[in-house]
């Protein structure tokens, strides 16, 4: 495009300066001529163009590539993984699947499962919902954390979505955390709690 905005003036300006040199040789006043009018008017009608193509590509300057917010992990594609494992219990695997469930949970029914992990919180359930606050989580998200070396672990659910969950959270959490979580299969503890309220999910909210 630049190439062509740059030759077809030239070309234009070359014929003019053709013309006037003919018109000077004649004696004839050249910018009389209507077709001389036109071609003028073509040659600026053309630069113009190019001037305002030139700003307008030298000024665009790319978006920057959105920000996660604190503790999250990208995803596959543009999808955070809302993961915080900052006790290093899960594995990369780990991680990319429960990036995958929320890809899937975020279009389905517009919800997240977050995962936190950590060691030695004093209250847990009150870290969890610091991290649902940093994270940005809404009504009908929740949150399942992990106290690695306190041993302990917690359900949070929004308050939306508390309103509906028909189950105690303790309970649940126990009968899906459990078993790995005391053999110290964290992996397998979030895996198996997250997949089940993936579940819930698409039958409560189908």
């Amino acid at each position: 495009m630049r190439i062509a905005l740059f030759i077809l003036p030239c070309a234009a300006l070359g014929i003019l300066v053709g013309v006037l040199v003919a018109g000077v040789k004649k004696g004839t006043n050249i910018f009389k001529l209507p077709a001389v009018a036109w071609m003028i008017t073509g040659v600026m009608v053309v630069i113009a163009i190019g001037i305002g193509i030139e700003k307008t590509e030298g000024s665009h300057v790319p978006e920057p590539a959105p920000t996660l917010g604190p503790g999250l992990q990208q995803g596959p594609g543009s999808y955070p993984s809302y993961v915080r494992d900052d006790a290093n219990a899960l594995s990369a695997q780990t991680e990319r699947e429960l990036a995958e469930r929320n890809e899937r949970l975020w279009e389905r029914h517009s919800v997240t499962v977050a995962v936190v992990t950590c060691n030695n919180q004093r209250d847990l359930g009150d870290y969890a919902y610091r991290q649902a606050v940093n994270m940005g989580l809404g009504g009908y998200d929740m949150v399942v954390a992990l106290d690695v070396r306190g041993e302990n672990y917690w359900l949070l659910l929004g308050d939306d979505v508390g309103v509906d969950f028909p189950y105690d959270c303790s309970e649940y959490a126990y009968d899906y955390m459990e078993d790995f979580f005391a053999r110290r299969m964290y992996d397998d503890a979030v895996l198996s709690l997250t997949e089940a309220l993936e579940v819930w999910y698409g039958n409560y909210y189908h």
